[in-house]
Formats: structure tokens, C-alpha cells, sequence
């Protein structure tokens, strides 16, 4: 009988455990947004821990390692054809990302697009410098330069796309 019960403490105390280490993870943590700016709403992120598949070459992961994101979804007066909401495709979103009062940390790279259980977005792994205040330039230039055709006939047609524009957002790493 006492065996049974520490058998069944143990796998209870396994099943909570395992509980807490699922809850605990991909909690996203905001980094500024939401803004409209383009028929598009843009917001971002950064999450602890994910891994992705294929793990791109030279993708940072560890203790010091986020995963920032950026979520942009058309607005309902969508005039480029996408749906409220939908996700935008295509685009090409770098990023630059430096520390207040460390003049010698600067991250710049590119967000690659993906897709997790809460949607399709852009995001990369980026190595951290410790706690502190960090700002972020996003870069979104249009799904033009990645090849995404649209219509110009009166009928079907669409506005051209967009230029290049940047939003800058300041937070604080690490979030409670």
C-alpha cells in the first residue's frame, strides 16, 4: 500500500511539474505596439525559449537569447486586398536593437517569417546584453520586394505598395 501511494505522489507531482514547465513557457512579453500605420496594425514581442524548425544557421539560443517578434496584420480599411486581420505576407522586417548605456552592443539582423499556435509572424533569436533598457527599430519595407505581385487595372486593381518606413519602441528586459 505504501508503495502504491509514493507511486502515485510521484506521478502526481510529475504531472504538476510538467504543468508549471508548459504554463511557464512562450509567454510573450510586449515590447510596444499596437500602431496602425499602412492599412496595417503592428505590434511586438519578445518571448524566452522557443526553438524552431528548421533552426536557421547561426540562430542564437541560450540564457541571454530572446525571441523577437513582430505581429502585422491588415486593419479593416484594408486597401491592398487583405481581410481585417489577416496577416500581412512577404515582408521584409530588419531590425536594429541596442542597449541605453552600453555603446558597444548593437544586434542587427532580419525577421524571418513563421508561424506558431497564436498565428503567423516575423521573429529571430537575438543575443541579449543583460538586464536593462533596450530600444528596437523595426524596418517593414512592402511585399513588393520579396517578389508579391498585385493588380493595377481599374477593376481589380490595388493601390501601389507602400515605402519603406521604421516604428522604435523602448523596453525593458528583462519582464516580470
Amino acid at each position: 500500500m505504501k508503495s502504491s501511494f509514493n507511486v502515485l505522489a510521484l506521478a502526481l507531482a510529475g504531472v504538476g511539474a510538467l504543468t508549471f514547465a508548459a504554463g511557464a513557457q512562450a509567454r510573450e512579453f510586449p515590447i510596444g505596439g499596437p500602431v496602425q500605420t499602412h492599412d496595417m496594425e503592428i505590434a511586438s514581442s519578445y518571448l524566452v525559449g522557443i526553438d524552431m524548425a528548421p533552426m536557421p544557421p547561426g540562430m542564437v539560443m541560450g540564457a541571454d537569447s530572446v525571441h523577437l517578434e513582430t505581429d502585422v496584420h491588415a486593419t479593416a480599411d484594408n486597401k491592398y486586398g487583405f481581410a481585417n486581420g489577416e496577416w500581412i505576407p512577404y515582408l521584409r522586417i530588419s531590425y536594429l536593437l541596442v542597449k541605453q548605456g552600453s555603446p558597444d552592443y548593437k544586434e542587427i539582423g532580419t525577421l524571418l517569417p513563421m508561424v506558431a499556435k497564436d498565428g503567423a509572424h516575423y521573429a529571430n533569436n537575438v543575443k541579449m546584453d543583460g538586464p536593462g533598457t533596450y530600444t528596437v527599430v523595426l524596418r517593414y519595407e512592402s511585399p513588393q520586394v520579396n517578389g508579391f505581385f498585385h493588380h493595377i487595372d481599374k477593376e481589380t486593381g490595388v493601390p501601389e505598395w507602400w515605402g519603406p518606413f521604421s516604428e522604435t519602441f523602448t523596453f525593458k528586459y528583462p519582464q516580470k
